[in-house]
């Protein structure tokens, strides 16, 4: 069972909050295998499911995945990766994807993800300590207008 038998990823660089641009990551230069759990400063963390702006997590193009988190009912899932470029509007929320990862929802309120080489450079996958969506989202186009840049 992944919930019980994954690696740790702890890098704080990863963390949405993360907007410094001096070293930008990538992880098509990590050798994936295995599930993994995330965590920022000890807090237990998961991939954000909603667009995030590009320059956060320690890259150019964050990864986020598509689709909700799943509950623990629903086993382990398979969810599109994304990856935000040249802006922050619906059109490039998803610039570079979508390659699916598999997700599980564990007892105890976290999750573990089995995480896959992106496809480019630089991209990256993100942590989030916040809330979580459960719902599944559609990829339903949106018309944002260039000055609303809160919602993809």
């Amino acid at each position: 069972d992944p919930c019980y038998n994954y690696t740790v990823l702890n890098d704080t660089w990863r963390s949405i909050n993360n907007t410094k641009t001096s070293v930008i990551n990538c992880d098509t230069s990590v050798s994936w295998s295995g599930w993994y759990r995330l965590f920022i400063n000890g807090l237990s963390a998961h991939i954000p499911d909603t667009c995030v702006a590009q320059f956060r997590c320690g890259t150019h193009a964050p990864l986020w995945i598509r689709g909700g988190h799943p509950t623990v009912t629903d086993g382990v899932v398979t969810r599109d990766v994304c990856g935000n470029w040249v802006g922050y509007t619906a059109s490039y929320c998803c610039m570079f994807g979508s390659f699916p990862i598999k997700v599980k929802a564990c007892p105890g309120k976290y999750y573990v993800y089995e995480l896959v080489r992106p496809t480019t450079c630089n991209l990256a996958y993100c942590a989030d300590t916040g809330s979580i969506n459960t719902s599944p989202t559609t990829a339903t186009p949106v018309t944002i207008s260039p000055g609303n840049v809160t919602h993809c």
